[in-house]
């Protein structure tokens, strides 16, 4: 189950890679409070969407 932290966490990195264009991870985690797990899901979800490439 998907909890309201993780969808704000989604829309967060969504944020940041649509402005940055950048989806490194190392980036991504210096810039975010995240950790590196919730990060790599994250990515995935929104690859799997279709909003990032």
């Amino acid at each position: 189950m998907i909890d309201r932290n993780y969808q704000k966490q989604k829309i967060l990195v969504e944020k940041f890679i649509k402005k940055n264009k950048k989806t490194d991870h190392r980036v991504i985690l210096n810039e975010i409070n995240i950790d590196y797990d919730t990060l790599i899901r994250i990515i995935s979800d929104l690859r799997k969407e279709g909003r990032i490439k």
